[in-house]
């Protein structure tokens, strides 16, 4: 069964053009990850799609999507340990991880200061005190 840690989001679907992509789609229903052929698209307008992550990456490359950091420990400079994170909503503009207490925190590059795979801690810089 293909779970959420098998798939990248690739956002919501607005157009019908299917160029480059691989063979199938995945959209979300009922809680399970339903493929479509990526010619059929078009009836998936309005959905979040995913894509497999095999399809998208080579595992060998040592890529981290954002989806990647949930469960990571976020580290900030000065506050020191924030949380773990349990979700992340790349759904608007502005990234946004969920702490398991609920807390939500913005994610960008630029905050970013380390990531240690390993021991599954993100080192950041935020710009305000939480």
């Amino acid at each position: 069964m293909i779970t959420e840690h098998d798939l990248i989001s690739i956002g919501i679907v607005r157009r019908t053009r299917y160029r480059d992509l691989p063979p199938f789609v995945f959209v979300r229903r009922d809680g399970l990850f339903v493929p479509f052929r990526s010619e059929d698209i078009s009836e998936l307008i309005g959905e979040e799609a995913f894509l497999l992550r095999t399809d998208v990456q080579d595992e060998n490359e040592g890529t981290l999507t954002w989806q990647d950091l949930v469960g990571f420990t976020i580290e900030d400079e000065e506050s020191g340990s924030l949380g773990v994170i349990d979700s992340i909503d790349e759904s608007t503009i502005n990234t946004l991880a969920t702490l398991t207490d609920g807390r939500m925190l913005p994610l960008h590059e630029d905050f970013i200061t380390d990531i240690d795979t390993d021991a599954q801690v993100l080192h950041v810089r935020l710009p305000f005190a939480l």
